[in-house]
């Protein structure tokens, strides 16, 4: 049931970048946070079933784990109050200065949330789902990684350095102007020179992302070797690979980590500091704005599904 073509919003991946530039690490930074919630099981299931090519038995019983992963966000107590209650902190404070040492805790907690909603998804029916995969799916999904890293590549690693670094400076200030609005010359030039130090590598990332790809192949061939009655132990094998897609065990993975991420909060805490007070009103405006539409949607998806 693969679909060729997915429904696109206007979202941007920030997947490498740091709190005030990387809520999206819980909500995805789209034009509508309120339209992509109300639509997170569907969108998801489009993700999962491009890559997986689910038959006409396993489809129901995919759809149903992703809409009781999503229920449990919109009615946990403190799931989505606590999610809300991280950006509207975020927004209070974008109208001061910062420190690296702020965001980091930041983008520390943002971890913890994405870390809590992995492992509820992961302990849920989708273990006993992804156990029933077969080896055609599983080829069909390394096929779509080779396309999603051939992708990769023609995005982060072509052209020589120069070029790259480029790319990567645009990427960046697309990303902050997305908060500040538009960025002047003075601190676009702040950030070319402090990517010149960046230690981020697209080559070594590379790896990692195909060293993490094996993993999920790995886990899911593990899964399937489990009878059908021990989903304790099929939870616990999906768990063990989500904690390990943020926290590596291979301790220069998680070294190189840490170290992009000290680098990204100095250079996220000095631009912030370079904005003027209209841009950081932008940027509150634009937080406040999210968690206004995330707590509405979740409202609203909770009356709904409790009519």
């Amino acid at each position: 049931m693969a679909l060729a073509r997915l429904p696109r919003l206007k979202c941007i991946k920030w997947s490498r970048l740091l709190p005030v530039l990387a809520l999206t690490m819980l909500l995805g930074a789209c034009s509508s946070v309120g339209l992509a919630y109300r639509q997170a099981d569907t969108l998801a299931w489009w993700w999962l079933d491009r890559r997986l090519d689910f038959d006409d038995a396993q489809a129901p019983r995919v759809r149903q784990a992703l809409t009781q992963w999503l229920d449990w966000h919109r009615r946990h107590p403190l799931a989505l109050a606590e999610d809300v209650a991280l950006i509207e902190e975020i927004a209070r404070e974008a109208g001061a200065d910062t420190r690296p040492e702020r965001l980091c805790r930041w983008w520390q907690q943002l971890r913890e949330r994405q870390q809590l909603h992995l492992q509820t998804l992961a302990g849920g029916a989708m273990a006993d789902v992804l156990a029933g995969l077969s080896e055609a799916q599983l080829r069909h999904l390394q096929q779509a990684l080779d396309e999603d890293n051939r992708d990769w590549r023609e995005r982060f690693v072509r052209g020589d350095a120069d070029q790259r670094q480029r790319a990567s400076r645009e990427r960046l200030i697309d990303r902050a102007e997305t908060f500040y609005g538009r960025l002047d010359a003075a601190q676009r030039r702040l950030v070319a020179e402090r990517l010149r130090a960046s230690p981020w590598d697209a080559a070594r990332w590379q790896l990692e992302r195909e060293r993490q790809q094996r993993d999920l192949i790995e886990t899911l061939q593990a899964l399937r070797t489990l009878q059908a009655p021990e989903h304790a132990r099929r939870a616990a094998l999906l768990q063990a690979w989500a904690r390990r897609t943020l926290e590596p065990d291979d301790p220069q993975a998680r070294q190189y980590r840490e170290q992009l991420q000290r680098f990204q909060c100095e250079l996220i805490a000095e631009l912030h500091n370079r904005t003027d007070a209209s841009q950081r009103r932008e940027a509150a405006t634009r937080l406040q704005g999210w968690a206004r539409d995330l707590r509405a949607a979740g409202a609203a998806t909770a009356t709904a599904a409790g009519s």
